[in-house]
């Protein structure tokens, strides 16, 4: 990943933010005839090691599956936070080019597979985990145990030990400080929670600057 000083993440703890709050990721892989790619929930571990520990599991059906049994090569997890297209209208003096404020995060880790025992753990932490927030959410007590424990041998879960954190925060700091806090306040007024989110991103990447 191309990145520049200006656009390094502040702490480790905003790259694990990015994961945990974008937590539908791609799973990368080399393949036979080129990458193997599968879009997967992820759950993190951030206490685990020293870059933490990426939790998820696919089909069995999927060939990639099959792929990553056979895996020599590390594997990677891609992670995209709140992107916008920044118009060139939004800049006070209207004399930068349109460009595109995103955060993205890349985490290079060889595989660990579940057994049994640790998928079904790893299952029921993912479900609490997405339904946390829902009202009247379900839960996995509410059907037979037995048919969470018949699905299990149709799904391959694994770990994925980051042993390489890459992380671009790209929010209009290497441009003007008064572009980069014109663009915060833009997206701090729209109604899009995606925006909010970005604006607090570029607010606070450059408030600090000179």
């Amino acid at each position: 990943m191309f990145v520049r000083p200006s656009w390094m993440p502040q702490s480790q703890q905003d790259v694990f933010d990015i994961i945990q709050q974008n937590p539908w990721g791609l799973l990368v892989s080399n393949g036979e005839n080129g990458p193997d790619v599968t879009n997967l929930p992820f759950v993190l571990d951030a206490a685990r090691g020293a870059k933490g520990v990426l939790t998820s599991h696919l089909s069995r059906a999927n060939a990639h599956a099959a792929a990553l049994k056979d895996l020599q090569e590390p594997a990677l997890a891609v992670f995209h936070g709140p992107s916008r297209y920044i118009t060139a209208s939004w800049y006070p003096s209207r004399d930068m080019p349109p460009t595109v404020y995103y955060s993205a995060v890349h985490c290079y880790g060889s595989l660990v597979f579940q057994d049994q025992d640790q998928l079904h753990e790893a299952v029921e932490n993912l479900t609490q985990r997405s339904e946390k927030n829902i009202p009247q959410g379900w839960s996995t007590q509410e059907i037979p145990p037995a048919d969470i424990l018949r699905r299990l041998p149709a799904i391959l879960g694994f770990e994925l030990h980051i042993e390489r954190l890459e992380a671009k925060f790209k929010l209009g700091q290497d441009e003007p400080k008064r572009d980069a806090m014109a663009v915060a306040e833009r997206l701090l007024k729209s109604e899009s929670p995606g925006d909010m989110a970005l604006g607090s991103m570029v607010y606070r990447y450059n408030e600090g600057r000179e």
